[in-house]
């Protein structure tokens, strides 16, 4: 295994790099709140078949927040910087729940880097999630943001919140520009709406929809048939 920082912007991004043999570079995304290593069941399930660049979203992890305040766009930045740090032409990407909306974010504004997509979890903007969990996590964010008015040290528990309230927002639309051959799995009991996860399916063309027995954390809950599912889909 083979780590270390990049310099982008004004954050040291972190990554871990295994199976350098491999030609397949696959890039694993985490979700809010997490870091690389929510990954350790599927790297060591997925390292012999592929080169797995595995990376802390800004503000994560071992990532620096950097300056700014997180978006989901400067995390899209950082993973391309990282990409090209390390001189990989192309890449495929399964990105889970924040993970996945980062990984539409590139493949919009980066086509030609992008080989296959496996978003899982994802929404393109705050409707996509259920009624009840969109109202949590809107109460969520104003006591975060209560939080961080009360003292400066909740600052960036405000900042995950505010990725889930008021990132992503794209327009269906804008996925119709993907090129990457993609995979949309949603979980049968996940907090992402069926419709939505199919609708973005059917914007991006030529899209793939799976749902899958689980909420929205099956990828963690069933590492080996989410790897499985990932597997093949890039194997096709």
């Amino acid at each position: 295994m083979k780590n270390g920082v990049v310099q982008s912007g004004s954050a040291n991004i972190y990554y871990e790099l295994y199976g350098e043999e491999n030609d397949n570079v696959l890039v694993l995304l985490h979700g809010n709140g997490e870091s690389g290593r929510s990954f350790k069941k599927h790297i060591e399930i997925l390292k012999d078949k592929y080169k797995l660049l595995v990376i802390d979203s800004r503000g994560h992890g071992k990532s620096e927040f950097g300056k700014a305040q997180l978006s989901l766009g400067t995390m899209s930045v950082d993973l391309v910087n990282v990409i090209e740090h390390l001189g990989i032409e192309k890449v495929s990407i399964a990105g889970f729940s924040d993970g996945a909306n980062i990984a539409m974010i590139t493949a919009i504004k980066n086509q030609d880097l992008i080989d296959k997509l496996v978003l899982i979890g994802g929404n393109y903007n705050i409707h996509g999630f259920k009624p009840g969990t969109e109202i949590m996590l809107r109460v969520g964010y104003w006591c975060s943001c209560l939080g961080a008015f009360i003292s400066p040290v909740n600052r960036f528990n405000k900042e995950y919140f505010s990725l889930m309230v008021k990132e992503p927002d794209l327009k269906r639309e804008a996925l119709s520009v993907i090129k990457a051959k993609t995979l949309v799995i949603n979980g049968s009991k996940d907090m992402i709406k069926t419709s939505h996860a199919r609708a973005i399916a059917n914007t991006v063309q030529g899209a793939e929809l799976k749902i899958v027995d689980g909420d929205h954390f099956w990828i963690y809950r069933k590492p080996e048939e989410a790897c499985d599912v990932i597997d093949e889909f890039l194997s096709e």
